[in-house]
This record gives structure tokens, sequence and C-alpha cells, in this order.
């Protein structure tokens, strides 16, 4: 396993930081074309909030497609997070290092490939009933 250098987290930082900036625009997009009010007025404010308060301000809504950008906001934010703890690029559950050609993938992979699967294995038994 190579150990994701300072360029790399950078790198990985910046795209992070892009994509959070896109998902803004999107949602203030779909903000606009509600027919809620409340969702309209909040249009003026996103470009000023942080991941937490945009989050926040979303979390009432009932549109599939803002709790789908709030869900993506979550996790850009969550990597960002980890980045500033210096805990980006280590597996949430087992602490190994995800492989840096993984990450450039998907920049939000929080779990490395055998927890993955745990996880996901988990998550559809407790469905069944």
């Amino acid at each position: 396993m190579h150990q994701i250098t300072f360029e790399q987290q950078q790198l990985l930082q910046k795209n992070l930081l892009a994509e959070f900036s896109q998902l803004k625009e999107k949602v203030k997009v779909r903000l606009t074309a509600s027919s809620k009010q409340y969702l309209n007025d909040l249009v003026k404010d996103v470009d000023t909030m942080n991941a937490d308060a945009l989050i926040d301000s979303l979390v009432h809504s009932e549109s599939h497609s803002l709790n789908l950008y709030k869900t993506q906001i979550q996790s850009i934010d969550a990597a960002l997070q980890g980045i500033e703890l210096g805990l980006y690029g280590l597996c949430s559950d087992c602490e190994v290092e995800i492989e840096v050609e993984e990450l450039f993938e998907c920049p939000t992979k929080q779990r490395c490939t055998a927890c993955e699967i745990k996880y996901q294995q988990q998550k559809v038994k407790g469905y069944k009933l």
C-alpha cells in the first residue's frame, strides 16, 4: 500500500471543494424551481453557507433531488473533515489505508473494500423481514 502524499491529498481536497461548489449550484437551481417559498428564500444564502448550514437548511425538504444533494454534501463534508483531522484515506471501520487510486476514483470513500462489502451485507440484512 502507498500512503497518500501531501500533494495528492491537496489535489483531492481541491477536487472535493470544487464538487461542493458544483453541488451548491445544483441546489440553488432546485430551490429556485421549488413551489415552496421557504425553499426559494434559501437561494440567496446558499453561496455563503458551509456544509453543516446547508444540510440543516435542507433537512425538512421532501424533494428527492435535494435529499440526494444533501447526502452528497454530507459525504464531501466528512471527507474534508477527515483531511482536517489527519484521518483522510483511512478506513472508518478498520483504519487500514485506502488505496490512493480508489480515493481518486471516489474522493468520499470511507471504507476499504473489505469493510465496504461487510457494511453492504449488514445493510441488506437489516432490511430483510
